[in-house]
């Protein structure tokens, strides 16, 4: 049976009209009143019906979380699917509904941005892509609509003008060389993606050569490569510079999906890891813990993420400290298993 308004209201002992306005957030209704309406609609399972709230209160309930199509390659998705995962925990815990989407159309190009703000869909948008035009923010910003950036930075309009959390990836660079260089490694490669253009992997890298110059370490040209954001590219690594890998005596992965193909390679071709090689990865994606050995890597605070942009962007749409712009970068940190 499905429940109503005046349900509620039956067991609130309110009226109809008090209930209705309590779930619009109306402040003609104290937040007593509020939260017990609200508490006495879950434990009934009522579904707010987010059309007729919209035409009160001109609010959707909706927040639009826009990502890149590279994302939706496996390598690159398995962190960027645990981030969305935990905004939508904290989103749904807000009562607000989370619509994912590309930011552009793979086939046509056309934006989806301009799309919903024209079908007026939202009331905000979580931007986690990092090309994004600057026709489109601007388009954004001049609907009055909310936006905070995550995870990466824009690279095609001003950072200084958004609300944005993202992860230090130049600390976590530097953080995953220095673990390689105090567990006895002097010849370090890094491998880095070749087929995704973003602003966190150059970060990475700088991270790494800052670590290798503090530690009087030289800075090899031959100990830079980029293969694709795959499995079987760091599966094929060996064969690929096979001179090199007998060089070296730790690698530093940027993706963990590169780490966990190279682990299983090692083991078919009799590389120990880590008393051959010590082997590092970068984002602490799940599997980590089922690989062998068990994978050592950066975390990306992917939970911190979610939660500070699911509340700033809340406090945003409710017109909450608007008038100041909140820019974190969040520490990453080591997560140390087998492999080093």
């Amino acid at each position: 049976m499905n429940v109503t308004i005046k349900d509620i209201a039956a067991v609130a002992g309110v009226s109809h009209s008090t209930v209705s306005r309590a779930l619009n957030d109306s402040p003609q209704i104290s937040l007593a009143t509020k939260n017990r309406i609200k508490k006495i609609a879950r434990s009934l399972n009522f579904e707010f019906n987010s059309g007729a709230r919209s035409l009160k209160s001109s609010k959707t309930g909706n927040i639009a979380v826009v990502y890149d199509a590279h994302n939706d390659q496996f390598g690159s998705s398995l962190y960027i699917n645990q981030l969305f995962l935990e905004l939508r925990h904290y989103l749904e815990r807000m009562d607000m509904d989370p619509i994912l989407l590309e930011g552009y159309h793979p086939e046509t190009g056309a934006s989806n941005i301009d799309r919903l703000l024209r079908q007026q869909k939202v009331d905000g948008f979580l931007i986690v892509h990092d090309h994004i035009s600057k026709r489109d923010y601007t388009s954004i910003q001049l609907a009055g609509i909310p936006i905070v950036q995550l995870h990466m930075l824009p690279q095609f309009f001003d950072e200084g003008k958004l609300d944005y959390f993202v992860p230090d990836h130049t600390q976590g660079g530097r953080l995953a060389t220095e673990h390689l260089i105090k567990k006895g490694c002097k010849k370090i490669l890094t491998v880095f993606p070749n087929d995704i253009d973003s602003g966190e992997y150059p970060n990475r890298t700088k991270g790494y050569k800052e670590a290798l110059f503090a530690n009087n370490l030289d800075i090899n040209d031959d100990y830079f490569i980029s293969i694709p954001c795959s499995y079987l590219a760091g599966y094929n690594l060996i064969n690929q510079i096979p001179d090199i890998i007998k060089e070296v005596d730790g690698i530093f992965f940027q993706a963990d999906i590169q780490a966990f193909g190279f682990l299983n390679a090692a083991a078919v071709h009799g590389i120990n890891v880590p008393k051959d090689i010590k082997v590092i990865g970068y984002d602490d994606a799940p599997v980590c813990e089922s690989t062998f050995p068990k994978l050592t890597t950066i975390y990306q605070p992917r939970k911190e993420l979610a939660k500070y942009a699911s509340e700033r962007i809340i406090d945003l749409i409710n017109k909450k400290d608007t008038d100041k712009t909140i820019q974190k970068i969040i520490d990453t940190s080591i997560i140390l298993r087998e492999s080093t």
